[in-house]
């Protein structure tokens, strides 16, 4: 029965967060590539958890033939929603809440199944403590882990390099159809006379056995607090890099990883060594590196640089994460009640990791206008880290010795918090600020003392994504990446000359191309974030000068892609691909199927240009590979930065003979020859273009 058991929780946890990533990577295209994708998912994924524990801590108090007549009924009801592909009727029109659509999608298609997987693990407990009288249940909690820790690596690195998704979900259909006919057959296999009396005898052991209030509390908010870190993690990774399945899958890797640690056995985590390694990636990642280079140079005379690309930032920031997570998660392990209590405990815990994830998926866009949950939560796992310290240090015989440590450490790590409090914690002044379920922009002001004229730059995270000098001489002059050298202003310069031009420009930022529409040409833009094309509006005059001209100006909101499927055909001249989302990639516009579309709205002679700049990625070969699906041609044009006007990297697809031999492709000796398989909705594969 115990190795049936553990089978079954290996399964369940397996399927458990096998289905993240599935499901997630599947809907991806149809909001718009945003890290809020991710993250919604998890919140909606972290309190079904919650209601899982919660039926399970109901269905223990009931009596086990009970329990395995609710179960099977729950099962049948979750079997009849497979296979869990969700319909195309799931498709957002563009006009809704994303993430409140995000969540009715996922309650209709993996919500019963994702409900029961979650409540597998509390009862296999439960089961496992009836049929092994006075065995210790906590490791099978650890071997939960170990299963979910092994679906989350083996997806990037087997089944998403190797399976499209549309068969990733048929293959978890009918593993879940197993896992479900085990589970069943357990359920009622431990509903015999004997676990009727054992049930009795836990419930007077659950009365002698309640748990302080303060012990209770910390149930709840040591795993808010590591839920916190694991999604803000994510999102600040994410916002940078790509929104991808294997940079969700880290973090979420190393977050199970400490589970398994402390929930093995109470030797692994010591204060002593966790807390004080926690104390520095956590101090490091939360913007003392800077503080640690200034020092360095002021008293040594050493150039010290903790983060000298976006490998390290990457690094020190999972670290920081799983060091935090260790340290809450251990002093949970250290607070477990006895098994009678143990659907509780997990309940609270389900509790706390919910409510972490609604802090930082639905509350925090609300209130802060900036991801100030990174800091916050990085300065409130210090206070934890310094506290568990302080306690490590305590059996110490030697008083003297005791306190002297205690007061040197206490004065280290609250000078640590205050200070990076002041220096973390600050809003920037800027003109205006907004944050929603795409990101976070801001406008702000500055002065070109090369020009002599003031500027405005609209900033997406940490990219910029439009600049416009406000003198009347330099205000219609594209400058950053739009330059009439670079590859899409060469495109749009060779329209110049025909008044019926139509272009299209798929990310609105602060509207630059528009400077090179002319009386009577028409130029649409696309941009899913609605805050966007207010802010070009508003404090940008790119849109209104193109239109004083005679121009046509249209701004379309929602997601480009979605919105071009719907749309006849457009007849452009020029399409423009620039939808980045700080310098992460919605790979839903590089697919073969985007490209499809685009084709269809394209003139014979029609160039669409994609803007390939990344300092992560080489998304040449990508676009290389769809043009010759298309039965088109490609030419790489790149710039260099002078002045305002910034380095760029632009892939043209077109069937224009004469623009392709006006503009032979510029290739970057630097650059690796990649060939990369054909991008698709349901197969793309991050690693294959990760700069090194």
């Amino acid at each position: 029965m115990a190795f049936f058991l553990g089978t079954l929780s290996l399964l369940s946890a397996f399927l458990l967060f096998q289905v993240q990533p599935v499901i997630s990577k599947f809907i991806l295209p149809w909001f718009g590539g945003s890290p809020g994708v991710w993250t919604t998912c998890m919140v909606f994924f972290q309190v079904v958890l919650f209601g899982g524990y919660a039926y399970a801590h109901f269905l223990s108090r009931l009596q086990p033939r009970w329990q395995a007549i609710i179960h099977t009924v729950l099962m049948i009801g979750a079997f009849a929603l497979l296979p869990i592909a969700p319909a195309e009727t799931w498709k957002p029109t563009g006009n809704e809440d994303p993430a409140g659509r995000i969540l009715l999608l996922l309650l209709g298609t993996v919500g019963l199944p994702y409900f029961i997987l979650s409540s597998t693990s509390p009862l296999a407990q439960v089961w496992f403590t009836r049929a092994v009288p006075g065995g210790s249940p906590w490791r099978l909690y650890a071997l939960s882990n170990v299963g979910s820790l092994f679906a989350l690596i083996s997806y990037p690195f087997f089944f998403e390099p190797r399976i499209d998704v549309s068969a990733q979900t048929k293959l978890w259909s009918i593993a879940f159809v197993v896992f479900g006919f085990l589970s069943l057959l357990l359920a009622w296999l431990s509903s015999g006379k004997d676990a009727a009396r054992q049930s009795a005898a836990r419930a007077e052991e659950w009365a002698s056995a309640r748990p302080a209030w303060w012990r209770r509390l910390l149930w709840v908010f040591l795993p808010a607090l590591a839920s916190v870190m694991l999604l803000a993690t994510t999102n600040h990774v994410c916002q940078d890099v790509a929104v991808v399945p294997f940079l969700w899958v880290i973090p979420l890797s190393l977050y199970l990883l400490t589970f398994i640690i402390c929930f093995e056995h109470e030797r692994w985590y010591q204060p002593w060594l966790w807390a004080p390694l926690a104390l520095i990636a956590i101090f490091v990642t939360a913007g003392g590196d800077s503080l640690i280079a200034d020092l360095a140079n002021k008293w040594f005379g050493l150039e010290v640089d903790l983060m000298p690309d976006y490998r390290y930032e990457i690094t020190w920031s999972f670290s920081a994460m799983f060091l935090a997570c260790m340290v809450c998660h251990g002093e949970l392990g250290r607070l477990k009640p006895a098994p009678a209590r143990l659907t509780e405990f997990y309940l609270c815990m389900s509790a706390g990791g919910a409510i972490g994830g609604l802090l930082v998926s639905l509350v925090a866009p609300h209130v802060f206008v900036t991801y100030m949950e990174w800091p916050l939560g990085l300065i409130f796992c210090l206070i934890v880290a310094g506290i568990a310290c302080l306690f490590s240090i305590k059996p110490l015989r030697r008083k003297p010795l005791r306190y002297s440590l205690q007061g040197l450490l206490l004065v280290a790590f609250g000078s640590a918090v205050v200070w990076l409090s002041i220096e973390e914690l600050q809003v920037e002044k800027r003109l205006e600020r907004v944050r929603n379920f795409y990101g976070t922009v801001n406008v702000r002001e500055g002065h070109d003392t090369g020009l002599d004229t003031d500027y405005r730059m609209l900033t997406h995270g940490g990219t910029l994504h439009g600049l416009q000098n406000l003198a009347d001489a330099y205000k219609e002059e594209p400058v950053t990446y739009y330059g009439r050298h670079t590859g899409i202003g060469r495109a749009l310069e060779s329209t110049h000359d025909k008044t019926n031009a139509r272009v299209a420009i798929v990310g609105l930022g602060a509207g630059t191309a528009a400077c090179y529409a002319q009386n009577g040409q028409s130029y649409r833009f696309y941009e899913i974030n609605p805050d966007v094309v207010r802010l070009a509006r508003k404090h940008f005059s790119y849109l209104s000068d193109a239109e004083k001209r005679g121009a046509s100006v249209t701004t379309i909101i929602g997601d480009a892609r979605l919105m071009l499927e719907r749309e006849p055909d457009q007849n452009f001249d020029v399409i423009l691909l620039d939808a980045f989302s700080g310098d992460s990639i919605p790979m839903h516009l590089l697919t073969r199927e985007a490209f499809q579309i685009y084709r269809r709205h394209m003139n014979p002679d029609g160039i669409i240009a994609v803007h390939v700049t990344n300092k992560y990625l080489y998304l040449f070969p990508v676009v290389e590979k769809q043009a010759t699906e298309l039965g088109w041609s490609s030419t790489r044009y790149t710039t260099h930065k002078k002045g305002d006007h910034y380095s760029t990297d632009y892939a043209l697809v077109t069937q224009n003979k004469a623009f392709l031999s006006a503009n032979p492709s510029q290739v970057d000796k630097s650059d690796p020859v990649l060939d990369v398989p054909l991008w698709t909705d349901r197969y793309h594969n991050l690693f294959e273009i990760l700069k090194k």
